[in-house]
């Protein structure tokens, strides 16, 4: 191999550094799983959640490893506030280089129950704030000729169950304006994925483990969750991973894509 071959190889150890990471909600949960990893690989994470609390808690640990990385008070679901908290993060960072779009909340209804107020809110914070953040990002990444975008999505975009109407509506939207978006800033050094998680054992699914009384009925709610897919239920650190590849120079071929990081649960034909 010449010298010149080895100067070229790409170094796995550190992928991110020098790079800066906007997570759109990291308080807890996957988005602090990713902004925790990105952290470690060498970025500057800026990392919004309408959780004070638990965003003090997160930079708490995030700046022990990534001391520049910044928290900010973020609601999504305000459209006004994800302008106005954007254009401080820009600010602040000088440019972001990877943004990763984490958040998603959910309301459980058929069709005919949903409201306008649930429908708007629904909207806005999974599929539009999503879009406002990469609108005000993309500039930059244009000038730079360089970027990545992560969209954190759900299998419920593609295989989903009853009540998930809007849900799986939103994570559906934002597929298909990324792999848009991908072709769009193709020839300006910027790519753009998806990650699809199935079944990941969360902090907001271990609240919802944790509200089944301890016994039989918890017992039998984890047998359930094994069930849903050939692997075991996923950890948090999986999507993370699976964020950091996209993130960084390893998937520098990789755009326009969809990946499901759901244990086989969508190649799995339930009864």
């Amino acid at each position: 191999m010449t010298e010149t071959a080895v100067k070229e190889q790409m170094d796995y150890n550190r992928q991110l550094e020098g790079k800066r990471a906007l997570i759109s909600t990291g308080g807890r949960g996957i988005g602090k799983a990713i902004a925790l990893l990105f952290a470690r690989q060498g970025a500057t994470v800026y990392v919004g959640s309408r959780n004070r609390e638990a965003l003090k808690a997160a930079m708490e640990e995030i700046r022990a490893v990534s001391p520049l990385s910044r928290g900010y008070a973020l609601d999504l679901s305000r459209a006004d506030e994800t302008e106005r908290v954007c254009d401080e993060i820009l600010r602040d960072a000088g440019g972001i280089d990877v943004l990763v779009n984490t958040v998603g909340v959910n309301h459980k209804g058929a069709a005919h129950e949903w409201t306008d107020e649930v429908m708007a809110r629904l909207w806005e914070t999974n599929f539009a704030s999503g879009m406002r953040l990469a609108r005000k990002v993309l500039p930059g990444m244009i000038e730079r000729g360089r970027g990545s975008i992560v969209n954190i999505s759900s299998i419920h975009s593609e295989f989903t169950m009853p009540g998930y109407t809007m849900y799986a509506a939103t994570k559906g939207a934002l597929n298909a304006a990324a792999r848009v978006m991908a072709l769009d800033y193709a020839d300006r050094g910027i790519r753009v994925n998806t990650i699809c998680p199935g079944l990941i054992m969360s902090d907001v699914m271990m609240d919802e483990v944790a509200s089944y009384p301890e016994g039989p009925e918890r017992d039998a709610f984890l047998k359930l969750l094994d069930g849903m897919q050939p692997l075991p239920p996923g950890q948090m650190e999986d999507i993370a991973n699976a964020a950091l590849f996209l993130a960084g120079d390893m998937s520098k071929y990789v755009t326009g894509q969809t990946i499901f990081v759901d244990g086989g649960a969508s190649v799995k034909a339930h009864p």
